[in-house]
């Protein structure tokens, strides 16, 4: 397997090249949420860095509009 192959498993891109057809409000959407999921990830120095208490974090997440 060469390298760039191997590298595709953990460096996806998004959108996903199945999905690049898929209207953009639902890519915006599927975007949202991705980042919604990644922020609940962050450890507390970090929401400290950007000003977003662990309940601010966690509240965002749950959101799904």
């Amino acid at each position: 397997m060469d390298r760039t192959k191997s590298q595709q498993g953990f460096f996806p891109h998004f959108p996903p090249v199945v999905l690049v057809s898929v209207p953009s409000r639902l890519m915006a959407w599927a975007d949202r949420q991705r980042q919604r999921a990644a922020l609940v990830r962050l450890e507390g120095r970090m929401l400290d860095d950007i000003g977003v208490t662990r309940a601010e974090a966690i509240a965002e997440a749950r959101r799904h509009d």
